[in-house]
C-alpha cells in the first residue's frame, strides 16, 4: 500500500473506499473527533458544534477519523519541512488519546518513528472563520 497511490474526484469517493481498506485490517478502531470552534466567540449562538462537526468541503479535515495500527495513512498537512510534509506516507504503530505513533514510509525520514499532533486549520470558505483541530 506505500508504493500504490488511489486517485478519486471526490471525497464520497475516498471516503468509500477508506472505509473499504479498514475493514480489511484486523482490530478495533479507534475514533478521532475534531474540536470545532468558531473563531468570533460572539458568533457560537448562530453556528452550533453539531453544525461545524456537519461540514466537510475539499481542503478541510474530516470531523470524524476512524483509525485502526497498521493503517498506511498519509499526512494533508506539512508539519516538518523536512520529512513531515503534505503526501508523506506512514505506517500507524500506536494510537493514543492526543498523538498518533507512526513509522515513515517515504521521503527523507524513511524508517523513523514519528508522533503526528492535532494541528489547528482555521477556514475563510464560509462566510464565517471557524477553528478545527484534527490530526493532519
Amino acid at each position: 500500500m506505500c508504493e500504490r497511490t488511489i486517485l478519486t474526484p471526490k471525497n464520497v469517493t475516498v471516503n468509500s473506499i477508506n472505509q473499504q481498506l479498514l475493514q480489511n485490517i484486523p482490530g478495533n478502531p479507534y475514533i478521532y473527533k475534531s474540536i470545532d470552534t468558531v473563531i468570533d466567540q460572539n458568533e457560537g449562538v448562530n453556528y452550533p458544534t453539531e453544525f461545524l462537526n456537519s461540514l466537510e468541503f475539499p481542503g478541510l479535515l474530516p470531523h470524524q477519523l476512524q483509525l485502526k495500527v497498521g493503517d498506511p495513512i498519509m499526512l494533508l498537512r506539512n508539519i516538518d519541512k523536512l520529512k513531515l510534509c503534505n503526501g508523506t506516507r506512514l505506517i500507524i504503530k500506536a494510537l493514543q488519546p492526543h498523538v498518533i505513533e507512526a513509522q515513515i514510509q517515504t521521503s527523507c525520514g524513511k524508517g523513523e518513528d514519528t508522533f503526528i499532533p492535532r494541528i489547528p486549520l482555521i477556514t475563510s470558505e464560509m462566510p464565517f472563520q471557524f477553528r478545527r483541530l484534527q490530526f493532519p
